[in-house]
């Protein structure tokens, strides 16, 4: 998790939360100009010192390795690869020794002024920024503190020359700092692709100088068109997010009159907060103190914060329980807007002063006092645009006339129509008085552009976008699981539960978007692409805050996810045991070895033959990295997560779906253990090569509820049901097994004690030989099977002296695969057993 969103609504309440978070991102500012001077240092030094060139090299190398700056809220898969560029570019400088004296010259223009060019526009603006917010914050206080400190006695004209006057401070302020916030936004954002894109031009011009070599240029020829694809979408986010966010500070500046402030989406669990004055006695008088106070309507919890904003010292809340709230008479106090309050733990009644008459009454409103009680309006939605049968004719013929004329032109969706046009276009089409007139097909009267503008605005301007705002926040938390298998069938579990009429819609767009995407040579419009121009308008957000704008992101991801799998999602229905919050069903093993007879076994032997020689080796996907090149093209690019996960990091079981040929159906078994959830979760770390793990015998073995936690189990042959290869239940899904977030279907289960018996093992194993087939021969003979070098992810103790303990990132020779499915036969100090295999990661030879 990173920094947290800065909210233009806290901007109005000013809180201590929200000046400590803007500290915080100011830090982080402070540590990304600071890292940039050091680029730069160091960059000059490899100009200025061409014989010292090689250790200089390395000194910046080992600077771009150990950059790191944070991302707002959590990173998408694009966000994580771009951040680690910059270790990459570290990879590849490290390996340079020799130099031309071209480089010099031709480097200092790229690197050198385009960095301190970014550190002055962006850092430097970000300063000045912080210095009127700083300069208007002390002027707002000290106005603030003069208007409070006049008295009643003062007449009607003096009091609305003041009022005027403080309401123009308070605009000044909130101004400065809804701008300051937006330039920390900005600033944030721009390093993911505007500081990187300086250092891609700068390994550019100085690797074209090299001898690494034809095949280590080629290699970072492909990485940068693989990396300039994500930042270019990365820009066109941002381009997004800021256009979003400047519509949100206009609306909070507008509205900041009308909306109470104590609707920060931050301190939302207090029914009231703000600052207040308290009257205190001292021994030579009283005086008013600045508090920042907290009320809590549902437990009448009233917290006290000495704060002000001008000194920024936060200490501790002070908490009292509330006993009753009065409205203090104008005549018997000098100051305006006071009201008494009286508390359990304190005897007698504080007296407070708040910020403006309207801001008591909100105060007394909260806490029941004698004030009228005021209910905010709220805003109720348009109705003029419904999933009724004129909004589905004008979206059928609309694509119909785009699908026939204008499939071709570049820009498609991403063009925008002139905005009177698309009105009158909709204005048309949706009065059923109007509708059948509207004629799609004549380009002179209707432009391209005019449709795709008219049909986003359409599902703008719905009362209710068309992934509801009821199902949002599930598919956001599906778009950010780090499994793309998952990310698939949450999105497909989830789309199949909105309305009808919503999912016919849906249908309807997703699919055209797929015959757009089809013909993405020609309109330019890749799927990514459409991701950004539909995101937003599919998956709008109830509300309009900071942090739902930066999740726009995982929107879009969601967008690609249905265009890419559109025939998995809409054309089949989901299965309830394969959705992530799904339940296992321990006793379905038990139910279908019952119903397994000699026909069965027999025909489970040949379909276990038939398909062991297809099936494809369970391997992690190849990371970004020098090694497997291949993995950076765009069509290789998948959403997986980028570490090995630790097994008990899944505090739940997974339900497993399993063939059954003997009933001809899907059998719901729950995962004993997290390994499992480990096994597919686990891929390369960038920069390492890509790891092959054997594929488990999975025919001979299936999915219990049993309560291992970790390792493989082993179990007798007679124990488990025969199920054929498990290429069946991937292609139900779709699902590549060779990828790395492919879900692993051999058994996985503790191991326990009665199994290791010599009899019943031996009888174990030639039953299962004689069930599987070609399955036996696998590991039949140690000679014939190739033995490799692992290394252990994880640390493991054994639980019988067959197997080996060992800690994390220790080698095991001659590793070979082993009759018991899930495990692995290894040598480590001189000791041969079994290992795990979901704990290890092969390492190539």
């Amino acid at each position: 998790m990173g920094l947290q969103p800065l909210e233009f609504a806290d901007c109005l309440t000013d809180s201590p939360l929200f000046r400590t978070k803007l500290t915080e991102h100011e830090k982080e500012l402070e540590r990304t100009s600071k890292a940039i001077k050091t680029l730069i240092q160091h960059g000059k030094q490899v100009f200025e010192a061409a014989k010292q060139l090689s250790k200089a090299q390395k000194t910046f190398a080992r600077d771009l390795k150990e950059f790191n700056f944070e991302c707002i809220d959590q990173q998408t898969d694009d966000e994580i690869t771009i951040a680690a560029s910059l270790s990459e570019f570290g990879k590849y400088i490290s390996d340079i020794e020799e130099l031309r004296e071209k480089m010099i010259e031709a480097s200092e223009d790229q690197f050198v002024k385009r960095l301190e060019q970014f550190r002055k526009d962006n850092l430097g603006a970000a300063k000045e920024e912080k210095k009127n917010f700083d300069k208007q914050t002390a002027k707002f206080c000290q106005s603030q503190e003069r208007y409070l400190n006049m008295k009643t006695k003062m007449n009607d004209t003096q009091l609305k020359e003041a009022d005027a006057q403080v309401e123009m401070e308070k605009r000044g302020f909130y101004q400065a700092s809804m701008k300051y916030v937006l330039r920390l936004q900005e600033v944030q954002e721009k390093k993911k692709f505007e500081f990187v894109e300086i250092l891609l031009g700068y390994m550019l011009s100085w690797l074209s100088f090299y001898h690494q070599g034809y095949e280590g240029f080629e290699e970072f020829k492909q990485y940068d068109r693989y990396l300039r694809l994500l930042l270019q979408k990365t820009r066109e986010n941002f381009e997004c997010t800021r256009e979003e966010a400047e519509k949100l500070m206009s609306k909070m500046l507008e509205a900041r009159g009308s909306k109470s402030m104590d609707q920060s989406c931050t301190m939302r669990r207090f029914t009231r907060e703000g600052y207040l004055y308290l009257l205190e006695k001292k021994a030579l008088g009283t005086t008013w103190t600045k508090f920042y106070c907290q009320y809590k309507k549902e437990t009448k919890e009233f917290y006290m914060i000495l704060y002000n904003q001008t000194g920024g010292k936060l200490s501790e809340p002070e908490q009292y329980s509330l006993e009753s709230c009065v409205r203090r008479a104008s005549e018997s106090i000098e100051r305006r807007f006071c009201f008494d309050v009286t508390v359990k733990e304190k005897q007698g009644t504080m007296t407070f002063q708040a910020l403006s008459d309207e801001d008591r009454r909100l105060w007394l409103d909260a806490m029941d006092g004698k004030e009228p009680i005021y209910h905010p309006t709220s805003v109720s939605k348009s109705d003029d645009t419904l999933l009724d049968e004129i909004g589905f004719s004008f979206m059928n013929k609309g694509i119909a006339a785009i699908e026939a004329r204008g499939l071709h032109e570049q820009g498609l969706y991403r063009v925008v129509g002139v905005n009177s046009k698309v009105t009158n276009l909709l204005k048309c089409a949706l009065d059923p008085k109007k509708a059948d007139k509207v004629s799609y097909e004549d380009p002179s009267v209707w432009e391209t552009k005019t449709i795709t503008s008219a049909i986003k605005n359409y599902l703008r301007s719905l009362p209710e976008p068309l992934m509801t705002f009821k199902l949002h926040e599930q598919f956001i938390k599906a778009a950010k699981q780090e499994s793309k298998t998952l990310r698939i069938l949450d999105v497909h579990k989830y789309v199949h539960q909105l309305p009808k009429a919503n999912f016919e819609m849906l249908e309807m767009m997703v699919a055209h978007l797929r015959r757009v995407a089809d013909r993405c040579d020609e309109n330019k419009m890749t799927v990514a692409n459409l991701g950004v121009c539909f995101g937003p308008s599919l998956m709008r957000p109830e509300e309009e805050t900071m942090a739902a704008i930066m999740d726009i992101k995982f929107c879009n991801i969601v967008v690609e996810l249905l265009v890419n799998h559109y025939e998995k999602i809409f054309k089949t229905l989901p299965d309830e045991s394969d959705a992530t919050e799904g339940k296992g069903n321990p006793g379905g093993t038990q139910n279908s070895e019952t119903a397994l007879n000699t026909s069965s076994l027999s025909r489970n032997s040949n379909l276990a033959n038939h398909n062991s020689s297809q099936a494809r080796p369970v391997s992690s996907a190849p990371a970004v990295g020098r090694e497997g090149g291949g993995a950076w093209g765009p069509t290789s690019r998948i959403y997986a997560n980028q570490a090995p996960v630790h097994p008990s990091r899944f505090a739940r079981p997974r339900p497993i779906q399993v063939f059954n040929p003997s009933t001809e159906r899907f059998e719901t078994m729950g995962s004993t253990s997290s390994s499992t959830e480990s096994l597919n979760s686990s891929s390369s770390k960038p920069g390492f090569s890509p790891r092959t793990v054997p594929s488990t015998p999975s025919s001979t073995s299936s999915y219990s509820g049993g309560p291992g936690p970790d390792r493989p189990n082993r179990r007798q042959s007679h124990d488990l049901p025969v199920y054929g290869n498990v290429s069946a239940l991937a292609n139900r899904f779709n699902l590549n097994l060779g990828s790395a977030d492919a879900p692993a279907f051999g058994s996985v289960k503790k191991r326990s004690s009665n199994d290791y018996t010599g009899a019943s093992m031996n009888s174990s194993m030639h039953s299962t030989s004689s069930l599987t087939g070609s399955h036996a021969s696998l590991s039949s003979s140690g000679s014939k099977t190739p033995r490799k070098t692992v290394i252990t992810r994880y640390p493991c103790k054994a639980g019988h002296e067959t197997e080996l303990s060992f800690e994390a990132n220790q080698m095991i020779y001659n590793v070979r695969p082993s009759r018991e499915p899930g495990w692995l036969e290894g040598e480590l100090d001189g000791k041969t057993g079994l290992v795990p295999a979901n704990y290890v990661e092969f390492l190539d030879t």
